[in-house]
């Protein structure tokens, strides 16, 4: 067997070891015509079979693009009953009464096995200052619902303000469609002051950029995401099976950092 077999074959055993829970996952067609998306749950399932993921939480690209109401119910529709797949809700603010009332929407969220949610505040054109989203926030706190947010989606005094503000309230940054390393000065500084901040990791991609992150911050907060089908995994997956850190941290951005927040949420 030669060199390249053997590290094909490591890299494979590596990502079955770990238990990747890829927390950023789509299914549904997007509105600029890519020519690959998920359809269908089992076409989810078949690429993670082919890239070695166990686990992946999603969303449905309608809830983004069309309509919360409409993307989650079809959400759910698509994924009950497979144990690998988990949903991510998209929600809106309170004051238009779209999710009304919104206490009850987000109750029987997390009765139908859904624990984490994602806010879009520009592309659905609302604001998260207080004033608009800060019941919103508050019932994501008080059940200490896992908040994702892409970074196109927030300015960064912002992101600082509400997890200054909601200490009790997980936020994970993601950063799909730009390369995130370009914002390290930025979220070296973030990390520092807001212990309630989390980073998906799928577009670190500097040299070395998430062995700096665990040897400055632990691994506790970094967590495993892809952005399929949009992005390949497998420079996600390399970034913790060739890092240089321990068995533990691999294992804790892989899947273990994701499963605690979800495991957090209060009914």
């Amino acid at each position: 067997m030669n060199s390249l077999s053997m590290w094909i074959d490591k890299f494979s055993n590596d990502k079955k070891r770990y238990r990747f829970f890829d927390c950023n996952c789509w299914v549904g067609r997007s509105d600029n015509l890519l020519p690959f998306y998920f359809s269908k749950s089992t076409e989810i399932l078949e690429q993670m079979d082919y890239y070695g993921i166990e686990k992946a939480m999603v969303s449905h690209t309608l809830s983004r693009y069309y309509h919360p109401l409409v993307g989650n119910e079809l959400l759910l529709r698509e994924i009950k009953g497979n144990d690998r797949l988990e949903g991510c809700f998209i929600l809106l603010p309170a004051s238009t009464k779209e999710l009304n009332p919104l206490d009850d929407y987000i109750k029987a969220m997390i009765k139908r096995g859904v624990r984490s949610v994602r806010l879009f505040p520009k592309s659905h054109n609302f604001s998260l200052e207080d004033w608009s989203a800060g019941a919103l926030l508050r019932k994501l706190e008080e059940r200490k619902i896992p908040l994702f947010i892409w970074g196109r989606e927030i300015d960064w005094d912002t992101l600082y303000k509400i997890c200054r503000g909601y200490s009790r309230l997980p936020i994970v940054l993601e950063q799909p469609d730009e390369e995130a390393y370009w914002n390290g000065r930025i979220l070296f500084s973030l990390l520092e002051q807001c212990e309630n901040l989390f980073l998906e990791i799928h577009n670190c991609l500097i040299y070395l950029g998430v062995d700096e992150l665990v040897k400055r911050f632990g691994a506790d907060r970094l967590i495993f995401g892809s952005y399929l089908p949009v992005d390949d995994p497998n420079s996600s997956l390399m970034l913790i099976t060739e890092g240089d850190f321990s068995e533990e941290d691999k294992e804790k951005i892989a899947h273990k950092n994701l499963e605690s927040l979800l495991k957090g949420v209060i009914p």
